[in-house]
């Protein structure tokens, strides 16, 4: 792998031997250029990893473009002749948050949420993404949508509905959630919305403890599964399993105060979280994904 890296950076490159966590998708090393240059590299074999690591490698670009918040930069995708695809960004050496950085992440995540609202910056003016981007290993409907309703009933929490329908095991409370729950739900997903205007936001998409971190003491976000979406959005995922300081919340309303409804659609959002969970890897979610789904259907 490392020659046909060599071709395409077009530049000498030696492993190095750094302990890194690698997750549970990817395999990922380390790298110096001639220059001197530290190169962060995953790898994975997989089908559908190049359109995993095509959607990673476009979403850090569009954040690392707002200028807002720090991300390292992509500079290259591919696949090598063994059939192993890759990304390749920078190297960052990287420690959890700190009280200051969660602060400084708050209020930087809040001005890339704000940034594509800008009037002297060109409007994205649909909900979706230009590829299809992953979050975990499952591939997310990003097509073009006019209005955020229809997008993350249709292309987010639709999609993984028909993920868990082809999916052995759990069959009776399975089908309680697609024959029941779902249509109930689908029904009333507007009512999480009235009395706000939802305007896209560029979004990590995947935003938990795990894909934030500061480096140079300064903030860093990584691993996302970008697209144009509502701002609670990210908010509502970093909040899911706990983990991030109340200074990140605080400097992060303090820009983007909260909405009326906002536990309800954080709620809402949550459970996309938890049908992805399911689906990636199985029985441990099964229950919360039911919970949540009773909790919203009595909130209206």
């Amino acid at each position: 792998m490392e020659n046909e890296l060599e071709n395409i950076l077009k530049t000498g490159i030696t492993k190095l031997n750094i302990c890194i966590n690698e997750g549970c998708i990817n395999n990922s090393s380390v790298y110096q250029t001639e220059a001197n240059k530290l190169l962060f590299v995953k790898d994975n074999s997989k089908p559908g990893s190049d359109k995993m690591f095509n959607g990673e490698l476009e979403g850090l670009k569009a954040i690392c473009s707002t200028n807002t918040i720090s991300a390292p930069y992509p500079i290259a995708s591919g696949c090598t002749n063994s059939g192993q695809h890759f990304i390749v960004m920078d190297y960052w050496k990287m420690s959890s948050l700190n009280k200051k950085c969660s602060s400084e992440l708050g209020s930087q995540l809040a001005d890339m949420h704000m940034f594509n609202l800008q009037e002297t910056q060109p409007r994205i003016n649909k909900f979706g993404f230009h590829v299809e981007t992953c979050c975990g290993f499952i591939p997310q409907n990003n097509t073009w949508t006019d209005d955020w309703i229809t997008f993350y009933t249709e292309n987010r929490l639709e999609y993984q509905i028909q993920l868990l329908q082809s999916n052995p095991g759990n069959n009776l409370k399975k089908k309680k959630i697609i024959e029941n729950y779902w249509p109930q739900l689908k029904h009333i997903i507007p009512k999480f919305f009235e009395g706000i205007e939802v305007k896209p936001s560029l979004l990590h998409g995947d935003l938990w403890p795990g894909n934030t971190a500061q480096s140079n003491s300064k903030p860093v976000i990584f691993d996302p599964a970008a697209f144009y979406g509502h701002h609670e959005y990210d908010i509502a995922s970093i909040s899911l399993f706990g983990g991030i300081s109340i200074e990140f919340f605080e400097a992060y309303f303090k820009k983007i105060p909260k909405s009326n409804g906002f536990e309800n659609r954080k709620l809402l959002y949550h459970l996309f979280h938890y049908l992805n969970h399911w689906n990636h890897f199985g029985g441990s979610y099964v229950d919360l994904t039911i919970n949540t789904f009773e909790s919203l259907l009595n909130a209206y």
